[in-house]
């Protein structure tokens, strides 16, 4: 399964202690269940991270570690599957079809 996370990192944290977060939750990679697909920031501190997992129980583990060993690194995430755009047309137009045989 796939699942897409929003993220803004919290401006207020000193950078300094952002790169220490950073160091050492890297080293903690990769995390058991997750693949981790693509991360990416923005100049202003947002980003996504794309990812595989088996299940939300795996990906929300991976979120929360971030959480917890850093409180305060994020200002706020939102986290949701994800399919691809093939997928998504696909599963309206069986979707359509199934509407317009009622």
């Amino acid at each position: 399964m796939l699942f897409l996370t929003y993220w803004e990192l919290n401006e207020d944290m000193p950078v300094e202690q952002r790169l220490k977060i950073t160091q050492k939750l890297s080293a903690m990679l990769p995390l058991k269940g997750v693949n981790i697909i693509q991360w990416v920031i923005t100049p202003d501190a947002w980003g996504i991270l794309l990812a595989e997992a088996e299940n939300a129980a795996d990906i929300s583990k991976a979120i929360n570690i971030w959480r917890v060993a850093g409180a305060g690194f994020f200002k706020s995430t939102r986290t949701a599957p994800a399919q691809t755009i093939q997928e998504s047309v696909s599963q309206q137009s069986d979707l359509l079809k199934t509407l317009g045989s009622i």
